[in-house]
């Protein structure tokens, strides 16, 4: 895709600038509600290990901790380096440091082996990413047979100020466009159901959002 570098060192400067301030910004876009509904249609189960993509400060990554227990493991993957430093702290104070290790990468070029991972799971990763099909494709390399993809993003909406005051590079996605996806990374039992929440936020003109978000999985199959 055209301009993919420029675009995704957009992103990077943009939670660069937020990194400090996004466990608080994040609130008023979507509750703590959604990272356990993202883990439980993941199904993870003690002694799994998770890899979160975009984790950001760590909003799945605690989650996905708790679940795989002591001998569990997570791997949080992200863009920002100051992101994961704060996702770090977090962690520490959660008590949850010694099962969760960080790694600088993006969605499109996980610095990850093959087939290592249970569960991958993303929050809000996609309209982040150049190239959501990619990126996709990734996650389901790391894959384990019968591991889970588990992602959430908005649906297709016209709020256009988000790409210029949040850094989104996509307006969302349709189902069957993300089902699409999901079946070219040869990912089965495909779903993509409405989270029954709303992203909501107010842009610096007083304009205000409220988005729908869904949730998509499948899971990895032997061929």
């Amino acid at each position: 895709m055209e301009n993919c570098c420029p675009r995704k060192q957009i992103v990077k400067d943009y939670f660069k600038r937020t990194a400090q301030r996004w466990d608080e910004m994040r609130k008023e876009f979507f509750d703590t509600k959604l990272g356990l509904m993202i883990v439980r249609q993941a199904e993870i189960r003690l002694g799994d290990t998770v890899v979160d993509i975009g984790c950001g400060t760590g909003f799945l990554t605690s989650e996905a901790a708790e679940a795989v227990g002591r001998k569990g493991k997570v791997i949080g993957i992200d863009l920002s380096e100051e992101m994961l430093k704060k996702a770090d702290e977090n962690m520490t104070k959660k008590g949850y440091k010694g099962r969760v290790e960080f790694k600088i990468g993006d969605a499109e070029n996980i610095p990850l082996e093959d087939e290592i991972a249970d569960a991958v799971i993303g929050n809000m990763i996609l309209h982040h990413c150049p190239e959501p099909k990619s990126a996709i494709r990734e996650m389901a390399r790391i894959l384990k047979t019968n591991g889970r993809l588990v992602l959430s993003d908005l649906q297709e909406h016209s709020e256009e100020w988000l790409k210029t005051e949040m850094a989104d590079i996509w307006l969302g996605f349709g189902s069957l466009e993300v089902k699409e996806w999901f079946r070219e990374a040869h990912l089965k039992a495909i779903e993509v159901l409405p989270a029954r929440s709303k992203c909501c936020g107010v842009s610096l003109a007083g304009r205000k959002a409220a988005i729908g978000i869904f949730i998509a999985k499948g899971v990895k199959r032997p061929r």
